[in-house]
């Protein structure tokens, strides 16, 4: 069976196997989800940071798009049918590959809900993988629709003012990015939303001008998965002298997750523990720790044991209310 690859721009390119035998990735959202959708084993490349799940890191590495150091000479090498990348890859290097008549397939960026919806029907059908696509689709647009059902009606009061801090530095935030859409989907308000797009340097004083409500920051996805990873950073976003009289230390309402949910398929979890931790009136019912696990075991076959978000605030049932 073969199959016609478009690109993201509806560009159409020719015919490659469907599913293609060999595939060199070099983004770890496609990385990811090739996986998911049970097709490991063509993987036979990939860029330096696609490491999970389990086995994928095994695979040749082929250099970092975010770093700039892919290398299509190692592609090429590799005898791919197909290359899947993001919208980081070095121009010059690509040029290479297509060069070689490869086709190359751009996805989206995987820390947004619609793009990464997109990037599974995108890859479901050059993986020949649709009803595991449909499934994974369906679970991320159930959870999503309980968080819009309870969040889409609030009025600008009942929204919290948040601050979102870089993992890696402190008082660089962003604006109008995943985060924002993030923070926004949730029922919050970012503090940083009216600046220009991107990431921003600012300051203890601009964030003691406005007052925010909520504090979420993260750990670096290479962090281990532990409460007290989490609890360390959070402690020092609280002992930070020029923030006490913010509302959110006087408040104790700092936040911290784990990097590694904050894109992919396990975005969910990110965005439940972040409408948990706004609206912890709304979501009583709901545990993001139990969905995150259900992910894990239904679409990555683990049963893993880590912390990912700090602190929990604790559902006072089971399961989640539909």
């Amino acid at each position: 069976m073969t199959n016609k690859i478009i690109l993201a721009e509806g560009e159409e390119r020719e015919e490659i196997p469907c599913p293609p035998g060999r595939v060199v990735t070099l983004t770890p959202i496609a990385s990811e989800l090739i996986c998911i959708l049970g097709r490991m084993d063509r993987i036979v490349g990939r860029d330096d940071h696609s490491s999970f799940p389990p086995g994928l890191g095994e695979k040749p590495a082929v250099g970092s798009s975010i770093r700039k150091t892919i290398s299509g000479e190692m592609v090429l090498d590799l005898r791919p049918d197909i290359v899947i990348t993001g919208r980081r890859a070095p121009p010059e290097e690509f040029s290479m590959i297509e060069s070689a008549g490869i086709p190359v397939v751009v996805i989206e960026k995987g820390c947004e809900l619609e793009a990464l919806i997109s990037n599974i029907n995108t890859l479901g059908r050059i993986m020949a993988a649709e009803n595991r696509a449909k499934e994974l689709i369906e679970f991320l647009e159930r959870y999503a629709k309980i968080i819009q059902d309870r969040t889409g009606s609030l009025n600008i009061e009942n929204k919290p003012l948040v601050y979102n801090e870089c993992a890696f530095k402190n008082y660089i935030t962003k604006a109008s990015t995943a985060a924002d859409e993030g923070i926004t989907l949730v029922g919050g308000v970012n503090i940083a939303g009216t600046k220009e797009l991107g990431r921003l340097a600012v300051s203890d004083e601009w964030v003691i001008r406005h007052n925010p409500d909520v504090i979420i920051s993260q750990v670096s996805s290479s962090s281990p998965t532990t409460k007290e990873t989490l609890q360390a950073k959070r402690e020092e976003i609280l002992a930070r002298p020029e923030l006490k009289e913010i509302n959110a230390v006087k408040n104790r309402r700092i936040y911290i997750s784990h990097l590694s949910i904050r894109r992919g398929p396990r975005m969910i979890g990110y965005l439940l523990y972040l409408a948990k931790w706004l609206h912890p009136e709304l979501f009583q019912d709901i545990d993001p720790a139990a969905v995150e696990k259900e992910m894990l075991r239904e679409f990555y076959g683990l049963d893993l044991e880590g912390a990912w978000a700090y602190p929990e605030i604790e559902a006072l049932q089971s399961g989640v209310k539909k």
